[in-house]
C-alpha cells in the first residue's frame, strides 16, 4: 500500500514535462504573432511604395532632358513593386488543398497585352511624338502599364495576379486622365478659335472614342476576368 501511495503521489513524466513545454510554447512565436508581423510589413511596403510613386510623379515636373525618364520611372517601378509585395502579404493565402485551375484566357489576355504594348510604343515614338514633358510622360505610361499588365498575367501566381491588377488599374486611371486632357483641349479650341477650333475639337472627340476602344477596353475586360472566381482560381487567389 505504501508503495502504491508513493507511486500515486510521484509526478509522472507528463507532469514533469509540462513546465518545459509551456516555456517553449511561450518562447516560440505563434501563428498569430507571425501573421501580425506579416501584416505590419505589408502595410509598410504599401505605404512606402505609394510614397515612391508620388516621388516619381513629382520628379516628372522637375526633371528635364532624356534622363528624366530614368529619374521618373525608376521610383515609380520600385514603388509599384513594393505595393505588389505588400498586397501579397496582406491578402489571405489560398486554401492549401485547392489546386490551380488552368484557364486559356490567361494566355490570351497576356498575348494581347504584349501586342498592344508594342503597338503603343511604335505609335508614340513615330506617329504622335510630343515635346511637352508632362504630356510625353503621360503617353508613355500607356505602353508601360500595358506591358506590365501582360507580364503579370503571364507570370502567374499571387505576385502575377496583383501585378496585373495594379498595372491594369493604373492604365485605366491614366486613360481617364488622358480623356479629360483631350476634352479640355477640345473645349478650349472650340471656344477660342471659332469654326477652325470646332473642326479640331471634332477630331479630338474622335480621338477620345478611339482611346476608349483601343486603350480602355482591354484592361476593363481583363480586370473583370482577374477578379472573377475563375480568374482567381487560375492564380490560386
Amino acid at each position: 500500500m505504501a508503495g502504491r501511495s508513493s507511486r500515486k503521489g510521484a509526478p509522472g513524466p507528463t507532469a514533469r514535462n509540462k513546465p518545459t513545454s509551456a516555456a517553449s510554447a511561450a518562447a516560440a512565436p505563434g501563428p498569430s504573432a507571425a501573421a501580425a508581423v506579416q501584416r505590419r510589413r505589408g502595410r509598410l511596403e504599401v505605404v512606402g511604395g505609394g510614397a515612391l510613386v508620388v516621388v516619381g510623379l513629382a520628379l516628372a515636373l522637375l526633371a528635364a532632358g532624356p534622363a528624366r525618364y530614368a529619374l521618373v520611372y525608376g521610383p515609380i517601378a520600385l514603388g509599384v513593386a513594393a505595393i505588389v509585395a505588400g498586397a501579397v502579404r496582406l491578402s489571405p493565402p489560398a486554401a492549401p488543398g485547392l489546386p490551380a485551375r488552368p484557364d486559356p484566357r490567361r494566355w490570351i489576355y497576356g498575348a494581347l497585352d504584349l501586342i498592344f504594348g508594342a503597338v503603343f510604343v511604335g505609335v508614340i515614338a513615330s506617329v504622335i511624338p510630343n515635346r511637352l514633358p508632362s504630356a510625353a510622360l503621360h503617353l508613355w505610361t500607356l505602353p508601360a502599364c500595358t506591358l506590365a499588365m501582360g507580364a503579370g498575367t503571364l507570370l502567374g501566381g499571387r505576385h502575377g495576379w496583383w501585378t496585373a491588377i495594379a498595372a491594369g488599374s493604373a492604365l485605366l486611371l491614366s486613360t481617364i486622365l488622358l480623356i479629360a486632357r483631350i476634352l479640355i483641349s477640345a473645349s478650349f479650341l472650340a471656344g477660342v478659335y471659332g469654326a477652325f477650333g470646332k473642326a479640331a475639337a471634332t477630331f479630338a472627340l474622335i480621338s477620345v472614342a478611339l482611346t476608349v476602344e483601343l486603350v480602355a477596353l482591354l484592361p476593363i475586360v481583363q480586370i473583370k476576368f482577374l477578379m472573377s472566381r475563375a480568374g482567381r482560381r487560375a492564380y490560386r487567389m
